[in-house]
């Protein structure tokens, strides 16, 4: 066997080496699909700002919350992007979770070692000290404690802006 027959190769197999080559040369240029959280969807916060709820019947009663703030992407195929925002409210007692992604929407977690859900359920205007929000409305899916709140009020802009328990007391966002 001389050695030009030696590397001779089939049409077939010529045909899907080169097929191959190209499908690894247009896998290269896979563009990177990012979905971002709509700029007015994004609250007007910052990482360890302070926000004080006032008692609606004793106006002495505040409830102090530091807020941290995380912004990150979840990963789906290794091109597609989805933003994620998450903000923690907490203080000695309670402690609130709010996570919002482009790929699934808002939800809202409470509690300290058993999570509580909270299902957005409708969209209202809400008046907090003569201010109109435009508010998501989470009541609470399972009883739990009763440190936690039956009904979170969420602004896209201002984040929890009001929270109710069931005994009529609520806490609004103080200016």
């Amino acid at each position: 066997m001389n050695q030009s027959t030696k590397y001779k190769l089939s049409g077939a197999k010529k045909i899907a080496i080169i097929v191959a080559a190209l499908l690894a040369f247009v896998s290269c240029f896979d563009k990177e699909k990012y979905d971002y959280i709509p700029k007015d969807q994004k609250p007007n916060l910052q990482n360890g700002d302070t926000v004080y709820f006032v008692n609606h019947q004793d106006k002495s009663l505040v409830d102090t919350f530091v807020v941290q703030i995380s912004t990150d992407y979840e990963v789906f195929d290794k091109t597609h992007y989805w933003e994620t925002l998450s903000l923690s409210y907490e203080n000695d007692n309670k402690a609130f979770s709010v996570d919002y992604g482009s790929r699934y929407g808002l939800m809202i977690l409470a509690g300290a070692s058993d999570w509580t859900s909270y299902k957005g359920n409708e969209l209202t205007d809400i008046s907090i000290s003569g201010v109109k929000y435009q508010a998501i409305i989470f009541n609470k899916r399972y009883p739990t404690s009763e440190l936690l709140p039956d009904t979170l009020y969420y602004s896209y802009k201002k984040g929890i802006i009001r929270y109710d328990y069931s005994d009529t007391n609520y806490y609004e966002i103080k200016k």
